[in-house]
């Protein structure tokens, strides 16, 4: 059952022109779910805003990075952000038939078309605030990302969500491989690009003199940034469907694959994304995600492995390579992932025009008008 403008966040008529949509210097109030996964916070954005233009989630996605920008500042920045790893998303309609919602990811770096915590927190919230059915047992939904459906998959009991599964129809791939550039003060660094949401720059931790422990957390942020000081300069790549999804903003620190106690493969994975001064607490699941695709590119995963992938908090997923797929005339692959998400505030966000610290960017015109 599609979600209806009652369940959703976005309970008024169609947003125009600012003059259409009766723009006041007033307050405002935006309702969220904050959930996280791994250590990462993900605030829900479910009520006080309209419904944004567009025919589809990813043209939603596009009005709100080029003329409402504000929500993400809102919901990221101080005051009411400052989380070490916060993240926020915005449900909305969905425009596919076979989703049960919409929702828009917004990060500091800016707005990912697809995101693997954003997608399980996003579900937790939808499914425990009853705004979705959920029943003991299993229960799917569908949620359109703007990168495309995602299907997920929700172990229930006693009316929580005790562990989630996600895939992304949108095939990941390998964009570039063996790659090198001269970092200063560390000489030539060598990565892979892969694609799994955004352009992942994926590094060996182990070549760098990295254990990918929670001590490092200083050093890997500062050589993340001078990493990418020099990686945005030559790399640009573009994705064949999303076009330009602007400059590299993430990099992601991979360990080597061990066998673990349970049998199956794990590997540390750490994911800093600019211009945070933090790295991910979780190991989160579209870097996750390359980092399998690196091995199964590298001959080290097949169709059917699974892949536990730990953080630098020791907080872990699990990545399972479903299947490997023709896309856009590269080989691209279908990953599940699996992780536990927990509800830890339901609260209204209040927005006073009149505070100094309020932003602007479009924000006034999206929000439902309280008279």
């Amino acid at each position: 059952m599609p979600l209806t403008r009652s369940q959703g966040s976005q309970c008024s008529p169609e947003v125009g022109s600012n003059r259409e949509l009766g723009v006041t210097r007033g307050r405002g109030v935006v309702e969220v779910v904050d959930v996280h996964v791994g250590g990462d916070l993900h605030r829900i954005v479910v009520g006080g805003v309209k419904t944004l233009p567009g025919a589809s989630t990813f043209e939603k996605m596009e009005f709100l990075r080029s003329k409402a920008d504000g929500l993400r500042q809102l919901l990221l920045m101080e005051p009411r952000g400052g989380h070490p790893s916060l993240y926020a998303d915005l449900v909305v309609e969905p425009s596919h038939p076979d989703a049960n919602a919409g929702f828009i990811i917004m990060e500091l770096m800016g707005y990912p078309v697809i995101s693997g915590t954003n997608t399980m927190s996003t579900a937790v919230a939808l499914l425990e605030t009853d705004r979705l059915p959920k029943r003991d047992g299993m229960s799917s939904i569908v949620l359109e990302a703007p990168g495309g459906l995602i299907r997920v998959q929700a172990e229930c009991q006693r009316d929580r969500v005790k562990s989630i599964t996600y895939q992304a129809a949108t095939p990941s791939f390998v964009a570039e491989s063996d790659l090198s550039i001269v970092v200063p003060a560390h000489g030539t660094v060598k990565f892979d690009i892969i694609w799994t949401g955004a352009f992942y720059p994926v590094i060996d931790a182990s070549a760098l003199g990295f254990s990918l422990t929670r001590s490092e957390e200083e050093a890997l942020v500062r050589f993340a940034n001078e990493f990418l000081s020099v990686a945005r300069a030559v790399h640009r790549p573009t994705h064949p469907e999303f076009g330009n999804e602007g400059p590299l903003s993430f990099v992601v620190f991979v360990g080597d694959p061990q066998a673990g106690s349970s049998g199956v493969l794990e590997r540390r994975v750490c994911c800093y994304e600019h211009p945070r001064r933090s790295v991910c607490r979780s190991p989160a699941g579209v870097p996750s995600t390359a980092a399998t695709l690196q091995l199964a590119h590298r001959g080290l995963l097949k169709v059917g492995d699974t892949l536990r992938t730990i953080s630098t908090f020791g907080m872990d997923l699990r990545v399972t390579l479903l299947e490997t797929v023709p896309y856009n005339k590269r080989q691209g692959a279908r990953v599940s992932v699996t992780g536990t998400g927990w509800v830890v505030a339901r609260s209204q966000l209040v927005i006073d025009f009149d505070d100094p610290m309020t932003p602007g960017d479009g924000l006034a015109a999206i929000l439902v008008d309280l008279g």
